[in-house]
């Protein structure tokens, strides 16, 4: 009995673990939405962001005190002289760049979605607009490609002389599992603290 409770529970965490978390970026008739999916929970992260916006700020008093913690700890990680600061800036993006290089293997760009609809009254500047549009998404789409995985789902550029509005419409899904971002993270934080270690030895 002891073992398929424990099997159960090991079934769940690798669900959780490898059920890739999807995070829907869109841009619709000129209006901007960021959606978060992960299993059974989506949240729209564009609406919540407004709202959190409207909230009252917190008193004069509280976000100093707030304000003089964070700079207590920060002086406790953060070294005070100048090239000690150098130092732990440079290990902070050697451990963040090798981090970048590796999520991005992991990642995923799905089902992207291109409508560009691109005019003008001018028939020469319509037509320098299309060549331009079609330069900036190929080429973009090609960088990315070179250390992302991409799937096109449909990209569609026209050229339409004399239509009052241009139209420009993105949608794309990026994925990722939380098993590979969590790796990347502890893989970050220990380089991290090994190379600042070392910085600091040295240093000393």
């Amino acid at each position: 009995m002891i073992w398929i409770i424990i099997g159960c529970i090991l079934l769940i965490l690798l669900i959780f673990l490898f059920s890739p978390v999807r995070i829907v970026v869109e841009y619709l008739g000129g209006k901007p939405e960021i959606i978060f999916k992960y299993l059974f929970f989506k949240i729209n992260l564009t609406r919540r962001t407004k709202s959190a916006k409207d909230k009252k700020k917190k008193p004069e008093q509280a976000e100093k005190e707030t304000s003089t913690e964070k700079k207590s700890k920060k002086s406790k990680f953060i070294p005070e002289d100048i090239p000690g600061k150098i130092q732990f800036f440079k290990n902070l993006a050697s451990a963040g760049g090798k981090a970048f290089r590796k999520i991005t293997r992991h990642m995923k760009i799905k089902d992207i979605y291109i409508n560009f609809i691109i005019s003008d009254e001018d028939a020469y500047e319509c037509a320098l607009k299309f060549g331009k549009a079609n330069i900036v998404v190929y080429n973009s789409l090609s960088y990315l490609g070179s250390f992302i995985r991409l799937k096109k789902k449909s990209i569609n550029i026209q050229c339409i002389y004399n239509k009052p509005d241009c139209v420009y419409d993105i949608k794309f899904k990026l994925c990722i599992t939380p098993a590979a971002a969590i790796g990347i993270f502890i893989a970050f934080i220990f380089t991290f603290l090994v190379n600042n270690k070392k910085a600091v030895k040295a240093h000393a």
